[in-house]
Formats: C-alpha cells, structure tokens, sequence
C-alpha cells in the first residue's frame, strides 16, 4: 500500500527539520505513541497503540531515520509487530522552503499483515491521511510558541 501527502507548517524549513528529528517531539505528537526511545543514532524503538474500525492493538517496533540531507529530507524504515498485526514500510519526508513557511511532502510504501490489512487498502488510506494530519499539526503546535520543540514533549511525559 502507498501513501503520500502534503501540509505546509507555519515555521522555517530547519526549525520544521529540527522538530521532526527530536525524539521528545516525535512521540508528543504519533498518534498513540507511548514510547519513542533512541537505541542508536538514527535509530529508535516505539510502543505504539493504534485503531482501525474494529481492530485495536499495541505494536512495538524500530523506526531508522537515514538518507538525510539536512534540512531537505530523509527516509524512514518501520518494522512492527503486535499482537495481531504486522507492518513493514519505507517512507520519504522531503522539506522545502514556502511562501508562508516549510512544505512538507511525504511518502510511504507499507506491507502490512494481519487483520488489521483485511480493512482494506481503501480505509487505511483515509485513516493515513488523518494520523498525518494529526501529526503534523501537533508539529507545527510544537513550533507555534511557547512550550516548544522538546518542552512541550517533555511537559507531556511527566
């Protein structure tokens, strides 16, 4: 299955590329996130609870960020399992400077098992959509003001 979008964050381009790198920020806004833990550089652990319809699960994973060309882009590798669920993707994230702030284009390619895929490719892909959104609007609330970046993340772990 393939996903891609876009969303424009109200924020210079390296200050976009700093916070989606800050593992604090990263878990204060996946949705469900309840562990983003860096094991190497380039390289964290997740604890992730997530829905779809009816099929509801804990799913733990490795996430490697690499292909980085600060502040442009980067790609993503996932590997996860729960319970009743198994995904394996690759994703890009490409920034660029906008007229009212940083592009962010992403892209994904994601083999995913289990019930959770007999949901279909038609609803996962709205579903994608809205976690995306989700996402990036809490990147940019992380960018907006004070708290910011790794403070608000903090805030939200204690």
């Amino acid at each position: 299955m393939n996903f891609t979008g876009t969303t424009v964050i109200r924020a210079p381009q390296q200050q976009v590329w700093d916070v989606l790198q800050s593992p604090q920020a990263l878990q204060a806004c996946l949705p469900g996130c309840k562990r983003f833990e860096e094991i190497a550089p380039g390289t964290y652990e997740a604890t992730v609870t997530l829905g779809i319809a009816a099929v509801k699960g804990t799913y733990s994973g490795r996430v490697t960020m690499g292909e980085r060309d600060e502040p442009n882009s980067y790609k993503l590798n996932v590997e996860g399992r729960g319970s009743n669920a198994t995904i394996r993707g690759t994703g890009t994230i490409t920034l660029a400077p906008a007229a009212d702030g940083t592009t962010v284009e992403w892209t994904t390619e994601a083999q995913i098992g289990g019930p959770i895929a007999s949901v279909g490719q038609r609803l996962l892909g709205g579903v994608a959509k809205v976690v995306a959104g989700e996402f990036f609007k809490c990147m940019e609330r992380q960018l907006s003001g004070p708290p910011t970046g790794a403070t608000a993340a903090k805030r939200t772990e204690a």
